[in-house]
Formats: C-alpha cells, sequence, structure tokens
C-alpha cells in the first residue's frame, strides 16, 4: 500500500504541475473521504490542497481581464485595492487615461496609493491629478520618488534600526509604521532632513504601544537636542 501513496502523491503533483487543477482537487477530496489514510500521507494531501488553491487563485488573479481590473477601479475600498494591486504590475502607459480618470476621482486612497507609487516606480511623464481628502495634487509621474528611494525613508528606516538594534521585533513593527507612513505620503516625499522627525514620531508611538518608554528615554538620552526638539 504505501507504493499506492507514493504514486498517488506524485500524481496530484504532477497534475498541478501540468495546470490539470480539477482532477487534482476531485483525488485529493476522494483520498481525504476515505476511513484511514497514513498519517504523513494526510499531512502531505492537506499541504498540496493549500497549494493547489493558492495556484488556482493565482490563475483568477492573472487571468482577469484589463476590463475587470479597470471596473473593480470603480468598486469599494476591497475591489480598489485588489484593482490596484493588479494594475500596478502591468504597464501604466497603457492606461493612462483611466487612471487620470481614477485618481481625480477622489479614490480609496491606499489603492490610489498603490498606482501612484507605481507611476513613479515607471517613471511615467505624463501629468496626473490626484483628488486626495479634499486636496488636488497635480504632478507628472517621473518627478515623483519612489518610497524605497525617499531620501527621508531611508534616514529614518536607519535612525529606527540604530534605535532598536537590540529590539528586533520592535524594529520591524517601527519599519511597516515607517513604510505605511511614506506611502500615504505620496505624491509628496519626506526630505532627508524631516527623516529624524519622521523616525522619532514613529518611535514614540512604538514604544508607547509596547509600554517600553525605558526605550524612548534611552534613544532621549543618546541624542541630548532630540527630547528638546520633540518634547
Amino acid at each position: 500500500m504505501t507504493n499506492y501513496y507514493d504514486e498517488m502523491i506524485a500524481e496530484i503533483k504532477q497534475n498541478i504541475a501540468d495546470g490539470d487543477y480539477a482532477q487534482a482537487f476531485a483525488t485529493i477530496k476522494k483520498e481525504l473521504s476515505m476511513p484511514y489514510i497514513p498519517e504523513d500521507t494526510e499531512e502531505q494531501l492537506y499541504a498540496l490542497l493549500k497549494d493547489l488553491r493558492f495556484q488556482m487563485s493565482e490563475k483568477r488573479n492573472t487571468e482577469r481581464s484589463v476590463d475587470d481590473i479597470l471596473d473593480g477601479l470603480r468598486g469599494n475600498s476591497e475591489c480598489q485595492l485588489v484593482s490596484a494591486a493588479q494594475l500596478a504590475k502591468r504597464n501604466l502607459r497603457d492606461y493612462i487615461e483611466e487612471i487620470q480618470d481614477y485618481l481625480k476621482d477622489d479614490p480609496y486612497p491606499e489603492a490610489a496609493a498603490l498606482i501612484v507609487e507605481a507611476i513613479a516606480e515607471q517613471e511615467i511623464q505624463d501629468e496626473f491629478i490626484w483628488n486626495k481628502d479634499g486636496v488636488e495634487y497635480t504632478f507628472y509621474g517621473d518627478s515623483l520618488v519612489p518610497c524605497s528611494h525617499s531620501k527621508g525613508f531611508l534616514k529614518a528606516n536607519a535612525l529606527l534600526n540604530q534605535w532598536l538594534n537590540k529590539n528586533p521585533d520592535m524594529y520591524e513593527m517601527a519599519k511597516t509604521m515607517l513604510v505605511h507612513d511614506v506611502f500615504m505620503f505620496l505624491p509628496l516625499s519626506y526630505e532627508e532632513d524631516e527623516g529624524q522627525s519622521l523616525a522619532f514620531d514613529i518611535l514614540e508611538e512604538i514604544t508607547r504601544m509596547m509600554d517600553r518608554n525605558d526605550i524612548l528615554e534611552d534613544v532621549k538620552n543618546q541624542i541630548g537636542f532630540v527630547s528638546q526638539q520633540f518634547s
């Protein structure tokens, strides 16, 4: 029987590799419904089922038409986020007018930021107007600074890494918060001389959340002028 299970697992893997998802799914469900399965085989089947569902989801996403993606930009916040993430992976030069119309129409900020970041990364030379929280921002795509290249971001990240080098978990939380803040600041970007205040604001919030005022005080002692500047 061992050979049967080995062959069955190999067949399912081959089905998935060949894109024959229906057959793979049917075999997995049939085997899992059996009254007895060896424990290691059961674990492999559940792992394959998880992989299969992921592959099927990816296939649906990649096969989604451009029209569907653009229609999603007119949906609720979740639809906009999904569509913006998918559109950002494409050549945006093919959809300039659609993106211009989208950004003018007070879009969901997180979704719009995904597209604006992609515009910056692709250095698109066209003019865009982004109606964001009641404020209109006019910019050319090739004049924007992608978040990861922002001098303020790089400075703030370096400082947070230095201040929290003995607390890696807190640093990861701080970096996540930093990325979000810089991302949501688009189409503007932080200058290098703003990096210190940006980092300190995040440090204050993180240490408050984690009840680690001792770390905040240590940083203040390391750079005395900071305590005066931000107190």
